[in-house]
């Protein structure tokens, strides 16, 4: 006559400690047993309360039909490869939810052994979904970084190769170096302060402009609220700088009677347009460089490949005139005042 064995889940039914049962169903995680034959014969209140399944249901291997697919094969590998070697293992997989969604578990096992007999196992199990989705989002966090770093890198980098030139004195090349810095660490600070998220044009054009106009009567800004992506905004500012620079050097701000005008105005296209410009007028006479300086260049090339759009400067008689375009996207968002609605701006 064959020797009879019990079922893992006639096991499960002889599981009779009431006060070992209370404790386990109260804890704050899932917890299950196998037996020697490294079916599970036993899972605690949070166990089936997580899955919306009976005892019935999990016991043996039927806990597995629970295991996402791609993790089945590795998870089972790593619990019958330590249940044979007789080690503690660690592992994280995921396992549906009564809602039917797949939530990742830290899954942690080890042998426990009774009058010096191997016994089984006993293992828990604890979320660490919201865990995963903080390493993920920190490693795109440092994507991100390492991307706007490279990006913040090769303005300062533009920047001192046309600010320290030849024909320039070393006390002239430092002070104009220093201040396109201070320009790009201004636009970084409103980013940094909104957490490297869209920021505000009407933002970006004050804080620019504020130093080149003290009295706040000579530059004129206007337009809708717009908010710009990152290297948008970094871009913008930059361009705004190196126009105040000049207008105040040779430009309308270089005379008591000067003033500038800067609009800007979204236009919807097949991607959607953004639109600055900038118009200069009751300062010098305007005359055509015999080349192009360092801010138009900068203004014209590196700053609008950063921002995947177009500017252009234009020597008018009547003064300067800039339009910078950057391609965009619109969507409504709540911005400032609660209910006051304001467009979003999203390069590319």
């Amino acid at each position: 006559m064959s020797e009879y064995r019990e079922t893992p889940f006639e096991r499960a039914l002889a599981t009779g400690d009431a006060a070992f049962h209370d404790l386990a169903d109260f804890a704050p995680v899932m917890i299950w047993r196998s037996g020697t034959d490294a079916l599970c014969d036993w899972f605690n209140k949070p166990w089936l309360d997580f899955t919306g399944r009976s005892m019935a249901e999990e016991v043996g291997e039927g806990w597995t039909e629970g295991v996402h697919r791609d993790d089945y094969d590795r998870c089972l590998a790593t619990y019958l490869g330590a249940f044979h070697a007789r080690e503690p293992f660690s592992m994280e997989y995921r396992l549906r939810r009564a809602d039917g969604e797949y939530i990742w578990l830290l899954d942690n096992g080890a042998p426990y052994y009774r009058d010096g007999h191997f016994a089984g196992y006993w293992g828990s199990c604890v979320d660490v979904s919201a865990h995963r989705d903080a390493q993920q989002a920190q490693r795109i966090l440092i994507n991100e970084l390492n991307h706007r770093v490279k990006n913040t890198l090769a303005v300062v980098q533009a920047i001192a190769a046309q600010s320290f030139r030849d024909d320039r004195g070393l006390a002239e090349s430092r002070q104009t170096f220093e201040q396109r810095l201070l320009a790009l660490a201004g636009a970084h600070d409103l980013l940094i302060a909104r957490s490297w998220e869209e920021v505000s044009l009407r933002a970006i054009v004050e804080a620019t402009i504020a130093p080149h106009d003290p009295g706040g009567d000579r530059i004129l800004a206007d337009g809708p609220a717009l908010m710009l992506r990152p290297e948008t905004a970094v871009s913008v500012a930059m361009a705004l700088h190196e126009l105040a620079t000049n207008a105040g050097k040779y430009g309308a701000l270089s005379v008591a009677r000067g003033t500038v005008r800067i609009d800007w105005s979204y236009r919807e296209t097949s991607g959607g347009m953004l639109r600055i410009e900038w118009k200069e007028a009751g300062g010098p006479a305007v005359h055509l460089p015999s080349q192009r300086g360092f801010g138009t260049r900068f203004i014209e090339r590196v700053l609008a490949d950063q921002a995947r759009g177009m500017a252009q400067v234009r020597f008018e008689p009547d003064g300067v005139r800039c339009v910078f375009e950057a391609p965009a996207r619109a969507g409504f968002r709540l911005s400032g005042r609660l209910g006051e609605p304001s467009l979003r701006m999203e390069g590319g």
